[in-house]
């Protein structure tokens, strides 16, 4: 009695999939997106003196601060009985970008599809349907930098009593005076102006977490080769939902000079769906008509995601994302 070669093949209608996946080829960089340090005479980190409409007077009302703590200033405060203390650092040692490498994920995956037909080609028995998936990875990847170079700070008092002598109420910070005014009028001109220089330190270190949600959709082709083997093809859509957390440190410090040092500890997040597409080759085992295990290799390309805060950009790349995967199939 012959055998029936179709004997292991489940007919038509709805399969799932569930495996490992392992993707690697994610470049994350982390860039220095600063603003470009305050300058010029009366502006300052955390206020500033600026002349007024009338030019000519030694008064003005154009004035402001944010109520920041000027490190190294009496007090330890921008107002100081009747003195407004401003600071800024004219020149910083700064770590610009870090290229953190490349990374890889392992985690889980899900797959199900409609088997819509089946026709032949050449005397082979293509099957076509459409299949969806939904996957889970955790990235986690460093990167630290740290150089050395001139800093320059300087510090500005002015002070708070007006036209008359009358001394000033400070509005409440932060406060941002205007050029036309009208407001309280302080004195143009510093009471004090000093800079300062010397050589520093700053070493950053940044890290990026990221919870990476994907989901699939696309048609499929499959090639039964034999009883057992059946080679598959699969392309379409696919969007990564990375919930990502940006951690930042950022210290800075000048040994053996006044300036003063200045540290940051910081996290971002965001969550964002970054669009693209994939394409899947995989070859099916048939343990049953209903049973198989499989392999399978993909190439996955996505927007990157892109995101900043507190002077800092993180970066994870995923345009060229290679993958493997394997585990069990079962046909309904």
């Amino acid at each position: 009695m012959s055998v029936c070669g179709q004997e292991l093949r489940p007919t038509p209608g709805i399969w799932a999939r569930v495996g490992a996946t392992v993707r690697t080829g994610y470049g994350v960089r982390f860039h220095d997106v600063s603003p470009a340090l305050p300058s010029g005479a009366g502006n300052f980190a955390n206020g500033f003196v600026l002349s007024s409409v009338s030019t000519n007077s030694p008064y003005t009302w154009n004035w402001g601060y944010d109520g920041a703590t000027p490190p190294h200033m009496p007090g330890g405060s921008a107002m100081t009985g009747t003195a407004l203390n401003l600071y800024r650092y004219d020149q910083q040692p700064r770590v610009g970008s870090v290229d953190a490498g490349s990374a890889s994920t392992f985690g889980g995956e899900l797959r199900a599809g409609f088997e819509a037909l089946r026709f032949e080609v050449f005397g082979r028995d293509i099957r076509f349907g459409l299949e969806a998936g939904y996957s889970f990875a955790s990235l986690s990847v460093n990167g630290s930098g740290s150089v050395t170079g001139t800093g320059s700070y300087t510090m500005g008092t002015y002070s708070l009593i007006g036209p008359g002598g009358q001394v000033i109420q400070a509005p409440q910070a932060p406060y941002a005076g205007t050029f036309d005014g009208p407001g309280p009028l302080i004195p143009l001109a510093p009471t004090s102006l000093n800079t300062i220089q010397g050589v520093g330190t700053s070493m950053a270190e940044f890290s990026l977490d990221a919870d990476l949600h994907t989901l699939k959709f696309g048609p499929y082709f499959e090639l039964p080769l034999s009883r057992r083997w059946v080679v598959g093809l699969s392309f379409g859509y696919c969007t990564v939902l990375p919930d990502a957390q940006f951690g930042i440190r950022e210290n800075t410090s000048f040994p053996g000079s006044d300036i003063p040092g200045s540290s940051l500890s910081q996290t971002v997040r965001k969550s964002d769906w970054q669009p693209g597409g994939y394409a899947e080759i995989r070859v099916n085992f048939e343990l049953h008509r209903r049973v198989a295990l499989f392999l399978a290799g993909e190439f996955q390309h996505n927007e990157d995601l892109s995101f900043d805060g507190f002077g800092r950009q993180a970066v994870v790349e995923m345009g060229g994302i290679f993958g493997a995967s394997g585990g069990v199939r079962l046909s309904f």
